[in-house]
């Protein structure tokens, strides 16, 4: 991929509902391309605004976590401080954002396939979107990362990567999520999810510190980010 002039961002810690805001922002401003790194506390559960009614506030509330919509769709995620959190904002018309949202997807899964691999993980890949779309339902189906959407990245078959998608008149951005670690009966807990779904949350999905342990967070979001850019 070549270079590309995209401004890097990294703001000071701030809310959930304000990293989401900021990338917004900058999008409507025209401030792009560029790549938000973000930094958040508290943790909170966010999901796409469609997605709203399925998640149980008051079971989110007792686990302490605030329920945020997200501008872009899908199901809920734990944003803690053990997810690397980065958006990719670029202007409409820019080649890296083609008009078929699900093309949109295969640079930035591939990009990270590759960054796992520089961070000595093997076998890590962007899956297409046939395979994708068989991949086996489980419990934790309604959950970010209990589904697998095409171009999101895999490992033995579980999944490392979560993908979502802005789309404004201004141009779009792509949401990507790369644990370090999933607490998934917390996340199960919070959203009120079906029974067993924190065992089929696990099993679906792994952190970086359990596939690459001694790589630290701002190692892994190092090698994003030059994967990115």
């Amino acid at each position: 991929m070549p270079p590309l002039a995209w401004r890097q961002v990294r703001p000071p810690t701030c809310t959930v509902a304000g990293a989401l805001g900021r990338s917004v922002d900058l999008l409507a401003r025209g401030e792009c391309p560029a790549l938000v790194v973000h930094s958040v506390s508290p943790a909170a559960i966010t999901v796409g605004r469609a997605q709203m009614a399925d998640v149980d506030v008051a079971a989110a509330a007792r686990e302490g976590l605030e329920v945020i919509a997200r501008p872009s769709g899908g199901g809920p995620v734990l944003w803690d401080d053990d997810l690397i959190a980065i958006d990719v904002i670029l202007p409409a018309g820019h080649p890296l954002l083609p008009t078929d949202v699900v093309a949109a997807y295969r640079w930035v899964g591939e990009a990270v396939a590759g960054a796992l691999g520089s961070l000595g993980i093997a076998g890590a890949r962007a899956v297409p979107p046939d395979e994708a779309r068989a991949w086996p339902r489980g419990e934790a189906a309604g959950l970010c990362f209990g589904g697998l959407s095409p171009w999101e990245v895999v490992v033995d078959g579980r999944k490392v990567l979560g993908l979502s998608q802005v789309r404004r008149r201004a141009g779009g951005i792509v949401q990507v999520g790369v644990p370090m670690a999933l607490d998934a009966p917390r996340l199960a807990r919070a959203v009120g999810a079906p029974p067993n779904a924190a065992d089929d949350l696990a099993a679906r999905t792994a952190g970086i510190r359990e596939l690459a342990p001694g790589v630290t967070r701002d190692q892994a979001t190092d090698a994003l980010v030059t994967a990115l850019f």
